[in-house]
């Protein structure tokens, strides 16, 4: 992989219903956090450094626990999301505490990478070296001079859909040749006895085929996206204030800005389909089945059952 991707982890949520800092919590068999996974991955797949995007609260404890532990064997960084990291200057609300989104924790990345990259949540885990096969075929197509972004379509059917509690997912349109045309938001998907449901952004309910494609938040993006997420993120924030949007709450999500320059043509991803199964932590009843997962994957072989001790066998061979 000759361009050398950069892994970038999403880490400025609240945790707000989990109810503590998530991403740092111990799941794995010998205490490993969600993060170190898609780290693992990102190795094998050839990137050459990890940044995160973090909040001021929890910058120290998340970097501490990153350089302590996968450090040695390759550079990690971060960058903190900024409530007042807003275009021409403009202040944030004065009662704002709210992050703005995922479409703006990308963008502040544009102060510390240059160079094509990948993102992830660091509450999701993506799947037994699902990252690593994603990082290597967007690094092929990369190097045989491919200009798109790159989006894992994963089965929504494979996503962590439950009976129990409800999660949002991005129903994906494709196009015939793989290219994506939209990002359709669908909210409180669960399963039923007559299969998955939701609802749409007016509250309707909506009936989904279970091996829809849709996105886990698993992209790849060239240096340009920057640019247009400058440009969007200036137009969303004209929009705060009655009767458009509440300056409070309102987010500027990656999803739904993708899938709106996907269905205009200003920007091409393409759609790479990935056939693993997701696991990730919304609420404190979700440890135990990840928890599962994670050792269903080092039984496997997929993992060690020790990450500490892989990162610290690679320290000699940490890109330069």
């Amino acid at each position: 992989m000759s361009q050398g991707l950069t892994l970038a982890i999403l880490a400025a949520g609240r945790s707000a219903r989990f109810g503590r800092p998530k991403t740092l919590e111990p799941v794995g068999p010998s205490g490993e956090v969600l993060f170190e996974y898609a780290i693992c991955d990102a190795i094998r797949a050839g990137c050459r450094k990890v940044v995160f995007v973090t909040s001021a609260d929890w910058n120290d404890q998340l970097m501490s626990r990153a350089a302590e532990r996968a450090g040695g064997a390759v550079p990690v960084d971060s960058v903190i999301q900024s409530l007042d990291d807003l275009p021409s200057s403009a202040a944030p609300p004065v009662q704002r505490a709210k992050p703005w989104g995922t479409g703006h924790a990308v963008l502040a990345l544009r102060k510390k990478i240059e160079e094509p990259f990948l993102v992830v949540n660091a509450d999701d885990f993506y799947g037994p070296r699902a990252i690593e096969s994603f990082g290597r075929r967007v690094g092929e197509l990369l190097d045989g001079g491919h200009g798109s972004h790159f989006l894992a379509a994963y089965e929504l059917h494979r996503t962590g859909v439950s009976r129990t509690s409800g999660v949002n997912r991005g129903i994906l349109k494709a196009g015939t040749d793989s290219t994506l045309e939209g990002i359709d938001e669908v909210y409180d998907v669960r399963e039923t006895d007559s299969g998955l449901v939701g609802r749409d952004g007016a509250g309707e309910a909506r009936s989904l085929v279970a091996d829809s494609p849709c996105s886990m938040n698993l992209w790849a993006f060239q240096p340009s996206i920057f640019g247009f997420l400058e440009d969007r993120f200036e137009a969303f924030q004209a929009t705060l204030g009655p009767p458009s949007a509440d300056p409070l709450t309102s987010e500027f999500l990656l999803s739904e800005t993708l899938g709106k320059l996907a269905n205009e043509g200003a920007a091409r991803v393409r759609l790479l389909g990935l056939t693993q199964s997701t696991a990730g932590l919304t609420y404190p009843g979700d440890l135990p089945p990840v928890a599962t997962t994670l050792q269903q994957c080092v039984d496997a072989g997929d993992y060690p059952a020790d990450l500490g001790n892989w990162f610290a066998g690679r320290t000699s061979r940490r890109p330069a």
